[in-house]
């Protein structure tokens, strides 16, 4: 784990127009997201950048965890349920094609929507709060069983799967996670941690690599933030005239 002099870092992604109410105007940010299409605190403090073993949140996460931060992307209209529709379009927001995001999103939310949910009635809306209920096996276990981020764990999976120790995990490394970190018999974990991975890689790698950053930045959700910022920079640019 980086060591921090003075506290947490704080990530800055962008510096949000002033508007009534917001969190730039000195109102209460609305509770859950980071910086993306306006929405989300102006400041957002990483759930992995802290020290704390037992992967405490720090007072700009409010009373989420780390994997509710990473979920809450979804949550479109942050009112703690993530519909079908809404993981759709966060699929979308973040560069995944329309077939494939709708493929997606009924895969996430039939698996996800009654282990989360608050009665035992079938459904596909993910409910946010409950998201550490839906926890799979054959995951890397940086994301304890209560959703809190663990950096003990996060170190370990570098320490585990960067054989060339250059601070990033590269294809060949991911697959031998994914295959390291299997529970046996487990065809579902594996199946659901392989695809998550590849989505990741696919969406993130920067010179066929995950940085250790990308990795932080993921595991608290801002990195879907910065994502959706960058797709949505290229529809500009493409658009704009000569």
């Amino acid at each position: 784990m980086d060591k921090l002099n003075g506290g947490p870092r704080t990530f800055e992604p962008t510096k949000p127009s002033r508007v009534p109410g917001s969190a730039a105007d000195g109102g209460p940010p609305p509770r859950g997201a980071a910086q993306g299409e306006g929405r989300g605190p102006a400041a957002f403090v990483s759930a992995s950048a802290t020290g704390d073993a037992r992967g405490a949140q720090p007072a700009a996460l409010g009373d989420r965890t780390a994997l509710e931060m990473h979920s809450a992307f979804f949550d479109r209209n942050h009112d703690g349920i993530i519909t079908l529709r809404e993981t759709y379009e966060g699929l979308r927001a973040i560069g995944i094609g329309r077939v494939l995001s709708a493929w997606f999103a009924l895969v996430i939310n039939g698996a996800l929507g009654l282990p989360t949910s608050r009665s035992f009635v079938p459904t596909l809306s993910i409910t946010l709060e409950n998201i550490h209920r839906a926890k799979h096996a054959s995951d890397t276990g940086v994301y304890d069983k209560d959703g809190r981020f663990d950096p003990q764990k996060f170190d370990e999976l570098f320490a585990r799967w960067d054989k060339d120790r250059d601070g990033a995990l590269n294809a060949r490394e991911l697959v031998a996670r994914t295959l390291g970190d299997r529970d046996l018999l487990d065809v579902f974990g594996f199946l659901a941690s392989a695809g998550e991975w590849g989505v990741l890689y696919a969406l993130a790698g920067k010179g066929g690599k995950l940085t250790r950053e990308q990795l932080r930045r993921m595991y608290d959700g801002t990195l879907f933030y910065e994502l959706e910022r960058e797709k949505q920079a290229a529809r500009t640019s493409a658009s704009a005239p000569a």
